[in-house]
């Protein structure tokens, strides 16, 4: 007899799920444990599989659509000539009691503003020469190098010179007399060097006009995202510890490393995961969950790493992270992003963490402050590893620093609690051959 196939529940958190691909056809006979879909949940893209043999007689929704778990997604049965007319009737006021988002009224977007052009111009121009100027280590393009044509010599006098006939043309071009070099006498700027400066874009926007703005649907992921960190931003009660590291010691012992091991590639983060991994055994009321009756001190260690996508963040979690190598560490921290970038990771994969390093130090971020991820009762923010002036011993030098804030649980860690954890840790990042024992 046929029957509904309705999308599966393929993550525990997941609302609604995408229908990526469709793996078995209309008509087509499948036998046990076939994959009969792509689906994209709010963490990654999974197979759905099948228990029971049979024919799929009518796909019901399309690919890319997104509907919730539950909802029926095709119509299956024993033969492809089976009468599913009751099915569809029912189907059509399913479609109408749960208003598939496909179906939603399109939202509509804002009015398209029409183009402006910029009428001004900074007030002083740049130097006629400019000195090469590099970016995090890459050259910048020649535009921010040196200003186009004659616009680079221009006067930076406050007041200009310049005949009526010009002044009137530059205030109806948008360009700024300030970046006209006058060839009139004594340096007036004249109608001919304002037509000239004209055909140059002379002051006038080089980017050319805005792009329109947009309305990006929201993905599963990203509404997930927003709704467990609401809650958890309303629900905690939350405080904030932060200390500043001596790095010193990480770099020099990355460079060991890494010499020792050319083939290996450490990141300072792995070497964080494994310092956090080391505090948290030290530290179990850190190690920990809150619930109404009790407080669970948790002896496991699994540490998330969050990782960003371009539909938001996940958050990959190493196992035991306080019983493996630097370099075990490194190579699964690679993998699990690796299947995260790829929509590929397995729910088992990203829950289940008992805390939470978030790290933004490659982004040039200094020090920034993380929402904890429920139930973990906290969850530490890292910023970039800094070489800055450091006294010593009655001298000023320069070493590496960086600076990490905690967020934590109030109901689970007090203050004295979360310091301590963050002194076990200055420790053993401080001494890090502590990390290799």
């Amino acid at each position: 007899m046929a029957e509904f196939y309705k999308m599966p529940q393929a993550s525990p958190t997941m609302e609604l799920g995408t229908l990526v691909a469709w793996r078995v056809a209309e008509g087509e006979t499948f036998q046990s444990q076939t994959v009969m879909a792509e689906v994209g949940t709010d963490k990654a893209n999974m197979e759905v599989e099948i228990f029971d043999p049979g024919v799929l007689i009518k796909h019901l929704i399309q690919e890319g659509a997104e509907v919730p778990a539950g909802y029926p997604i095709a119509i299956i049965g024993k033969t492809k000539d089976e009468n599913i007319d009751e099915l569809l009737k029912e189907f059509e006021q399913v479609k109408v009691e749960l208003a598939t988002p496909q179906e939603a009224p399109a939202e509509t977007a804002p009015a398209t503003p029409e183009p402006v052009v910029q009428k001004t111009a900074p007030a002083i121009a740049p130097p006629v020469k400019v000195e090469p100027r590099s970016w995090m280590g890459n050259p910048l393009p020649p535009l921010f190098l040196e200003p186009p044509g004659d616009i680079r010599a221009a006067k930076t006098e406050t007041r200009v010179l310049a005949s009526p006939l010009a002044k009137a043309m530059a205030k109806d071009l948008g360009i700024s007399l300030q970046r006209i070099k006058g060839t009139g006498p004594g340096g007036r700027v004249v109608k001919a060097d304002v037509e000239r400066a004209g055909t140059r874009g002379g002051g006038r926007a080089i980017h050319g006009p805005p792009p329109p703005d947009q309305a990006l649907r929201n993905s599963p992921m990203r509404k997930t995202i927003a709704r467990r960190l609401l809650e958890s931003h309303q629900d905690i009660p939350t405080f904030y510890l932060t200390a500043t590291l001596d790095m010193q010691g990480f770099v020099d012992l990355r460079k060991a490393l890494k010499a020792g091991s050319p083939d290996q590639k450490i990141s300072y983060n792995d070497l964080l995961i494994k310092a956090v991994a080391l505090a948290l055994r030290e530290s179990p009321q850190v190690n920990a969950s809150w619930s109404a009756e009790s407080i669970h001190q948790l002896g496991r260690v699994d540490v998330g790493v969050a990782v960003a996508l371009p539909d938001g963040l996940i958050t990959p979690v190493i196992r035991n992270a306080d019983q493996k190598s630097i370099f075990d560490i490194a190579a699964e921290v690679r993998e699990l992003a690796t299947k995260a970038k790829e929509g590929k990771l397995k729910p088992e994969e990203y829950t289940g963490g008992t805390f939470t390093i978030s790290n933004l130090g490659m982004y040039g971020i200094d020090q920034f402050t993380a929402i904890i991820n429920p139930p973990e009762a906290a969850i530490l923010a890292a910023g970039g590893i800094m070489e800055v002036p450091i006294a010593q011993d009655g001298t000023v030098g320069t070493g590496w620093q960086m600076k990490v804030t905690m967020t934590c649980d109030h109901r689970v860690i007090d203050g004295a609690v979360g310091a301590q954890f963050l002194l076990a840790l200055r420790k053993l990042v401080e001494t890090p051959y502590l990390l290799l024992i």
